[in-house]
C-alpha cells in the first residue's frame, strides 16, 4: 500500500465524534487518498478524512453505474455517516467489464478474485466474499447463473422485521419528499399520489442510512421498470406538477394542459430541486445542474405521455352506466303440444303440474334417453329443450 497527498479546498482538522470514530481534517488543506497496488484496472481511492475503527467498519456496499464516453463503468462504494447526514466514498473502480472478477474452476463453481476481495476487506464488515457475489450476481457467466438462480432466490428470501420507533424516527427526518412521491409511483403507479403519507413506513427502509449518491442509483436502477410511454407522465408525477394548475384535467389527463407552462413550471422546480442542499446533503455542491437531474431534464423532453386512456375509460363507464341490454330470448322450435308428447304427459296435466313434479319426471325420463345408458342423441336433445319451455311455465 502506498499514499499519495491530494490539495483539497477545505481546511480540515482533527476531532473526536463519539467514542470509536473519528473525522481527521488537514489545516494545511491536503488529505491523504489510499491507493492499492493494482494488476487488474481497479484500484481503490478512499479519503481518509473519516477514520473509523475497525469495528465500526460499514457493513453494507452497493453497485454504481456511470456513462462516460458513451459506455457505462462500474465501481463499488459505500454510505458512511458524516455528522447529521451520509456521505458516499469510492472504494473500488470495476471499469467498464465487472464480469472480469469472477474465477471459474469448473462445473458451476465459481468465485470472486482475491485480489478485488483483499482490497475492500479493511473496509467492508463481514463476509466481503459473499457479499460480493451478490452485489455482482448480474455479471456471472450467464449459464452458471441460470443453474444456481434457484438457490440464490432462496438465499434472498428473509422475513422483513417489523419498523422499529428509531427508523420511523429516522423516515421522518431522511426521507425527502422528492423521495417519496418516487417510491410511490414505482410501488403503486397512476397520477393520484393523495396517499403518498400513508404508505406503509417499510416502503423507506431501502433509503434509510443511505448517502444521496447511493439513493440515487437505487432510483436509476427502479426506474428501468418504467415503459417509455411512463416517462414523462412519471416525471409530471414526482415532480408535483398538477399543484401548478386550477384545472381538473391537471389530475387526470395532463397532455390536456397548455404544455409550454408545463415546461416552464418543471424546469422551475428542477432547478428548485437542484438547489435543495438538504436534498444533496453529503455530496460536493456541483456549478451545473445535477448529474442524476440530467436523466429527467432528457426523458421529459424527449418523450411524450403515451397514449392516454382516460378518454376512453370515461367514455366506456358512461357506456356501461347507461347500457340497458339483456341477452335475446332463445327461440325453441319445440311446441307445447310436442313437448308434452316427450315427456308423455297430457296438456291438461302439464298446466296442474308444480316444478318440482315435471324436474322428477325430467330426471326419469333423462335417464332412460341419454346417451351414455343407450338413449338416442337427438331425442335427448328435445328432451332437454322442452323441460326447458315447460319449466319456463309451469308453477312453482
Amino acid at each position: 500500500m502506498k499514499s499519495r497527498q491530494t490539495p483539497l479546498e477545505f481546511e480540515i482538522i482533527l476531532t473526536r465524534k463519539g467514542q470509536n470514530s473519528y473525522i481527521y481534517q488537514n489545516r494545511l488543506k491536503r488529505s491523504v487518498h489510499w491507493i492499492f497496488d493494482s494488476k487488474l484496472t481497479g484500484q481503490i481511492i478512499l479519503p481518509t478524512f473519516d477514520i473509523i475503527k475497525q469495528n465500526k467498519k460499514p457493513a453494507i456496499m452497493y453497485l454504481a453505474k456511470k456513462t462516460i464516453h458513451g459506455k457505462i463503468h462500474y465501481s463499488i462504494r459505500q454510505s458512511y455517516e458524516y455528522g447529521d447526514f451520509f456521505r458516499s466514498r469510492v472504494l473500488f473502480e470495476l471499469g467498464p467489464d465487472p464480469e472480469n472478477y469472477f474465477v471459474y474452476p469448473g462445473g458451476s463453481s465459481f468465485y470472486v478474485t482475491e485480489h478485488l476481495i483483499e482490497s475492500l476487506e479493511p473496509f467492508v464488515s463481514g463476509d466481503v466474499g459473499d457479499k460480493l457475489e451478490r452485489l455482482l450476481w448480474p455479471f456471472i457467466d450467464p449459464e452458471i447463473r441460470i443453474k444456481l438462480e434457484p438457490f440464490y432466490r432462496r438465499r434472498q428470501q428473509f422475513q422483513s422485521p417489523k419498523i422499529t420507533g428509531d427508523e420511523l424516527a429516522s423516515i421522518e427526518r431522511q426521507i425527502h419528499i422528492f423521495d417519496r412521491r418516487r417510491l410511490h409511483y414505482l410501488r403503486y403507479g397512476g397520477l393520484d399520489q393523495s396517499r403518498i403519507w400513508k404508505m406503509p413506513p417499510k416502503i423507506f427502509r431501502v433509503l434509510l442510512n443511505k448517502s444521496r449518491d447511493e439513493r440515487e442509483q437505487y432510483f436509476m436502477e427502479q426506474e428501468r421498470c418504467l415503459e417509455p410511454s411512463e416517462f414523462k407522465l412519471y416525471i409530471y408525477v414526482i415532480f408535483d406538477l398538477q399543484r401548478h394548475f386550477s384545472e381538473l384535467i391537471a389530475r387526470s389527463m395532463p397532455q390536456g394542459l397548455k404544455q409550454e407552462l408545463v415546461d416552464e413550471h418543471f424546469l422551475d422546480d428542477l432547478c428548485r430541486l437542484d438547489r435543495d442542499n438538504l436534498f444533496w446533503a453529503g455530496m460536493e455542491p456541483e456549478n451545473k445542474l445535477h448529474d442524476y437531474l440530467i436523466r429527467y431534464l432528457i426523458l421529459f423532453f424527449d418523450f411524450g405521455y403515451g397514449a392516454s386512456t382516460f378518454l376512453d375509460d370515461y367514455i366506456r363507464q358512461f357506456m356501461n352506466s347507461h347500457r340497458k341490454f339483456s341477452f335475446p330470448e332463445s327461440k325453441s322450435t319445440i311446441s307445447m303440444e310436442d313437448a308434452g308428447n316427450i315427456l308423455n304427459v297430457s296438456a291438461k296435466d302439464l298446466n296442474g303440474m308444480s316444478k318440482k313434479k315435471l324436474t322428477r319426471l325430467y330426471r326419469k325420463k333423462a335417464k332412460d334417453l341419454h346417451p351414455d345408458t343407450g338413449g338416442d342423441h337427438q331425442t335427448f336433445v328435445e328432451l332437454s329443450e322442452a323441460y326447458e319451455k315447460l319449466l319456463m311455465k309451469v308453477k312453482g
